[in-house]
């Protein structure tokens, strides 16, 4: 009976470690070069699973946000290539993005597509490096993103990485 009382101990904890691992395999980055798009990711290294990405084109003044959802919008995709929703609609899905930062907020247009690296959705919107919420973010580093019912809400960015990032994009 002691081996059993263990071994139901030792599940909860070893399923604790993974997802503690999983969560620490995420982390932000950030790319400025001169002659490309600048991007800030929050992301395991070297693969698709980035919950949140930020692009800009440099000197723009313009950001690009994606955040990946658990929600599969869309269902099912037709012979042209193209995905649909479970009405028959088909995407990219035009969708209210709601971008948090402190007490700053925007509800921006975005659009949702087919994540097809997750088998999710994948949203996207874009927000101006003038906005409250992008000089929010640029003094916490803290950031949310709420797109069909869903928030994705990453740890706090490094502030300096923000601010790099930030920078190029203005």
């Amino acid at each position: 009976m002691g081996g059993m009382k263990l071994a139901a101990c030792a599940l909860p904890l070893a399923l604790f470690a993974t997802q503690a691992a999983a969560q620490e395999a995420h982390v932000w980055s950030v790319e400025t070069p001169k002659d490309a798009d600048a991007a800030l990711r929050y992301a395991i290294p070297d693969t698709d699973a980035q919950p949140v990405a930020f692009s800009c084109v440099r000197k723009s003044g313009q950001v690009k946000v994606f955040a990946q959802l658990a929600r599969e919008i869309g269902v099912k995709m037709e012979a042209s290539g193209l995905w649909v929703d479970k009405a028959g609609v088909r995407g990219p899905w035009p969708m209210s993005v709601i971008l948090t930062s402190d007490s700053a907020s925007a509800t921006l247009r975005g659009q949702v597509h087919v994540d097809e690296a997750t088998g999710g959705s994948l949203a996207i919107a874009e927000f101006s490096t003038a906005a409250p919420v992008a000089e929010a973010f640029r003094k916490t580093g803290l950031i949310s993103l709420k797109a069909a019912g869903e928030t994705v809400q990453p740890p706090p960015a490094p502030k300096s990485m923000v601010r790099k990032f930030l920078g190029a994009c203005k």
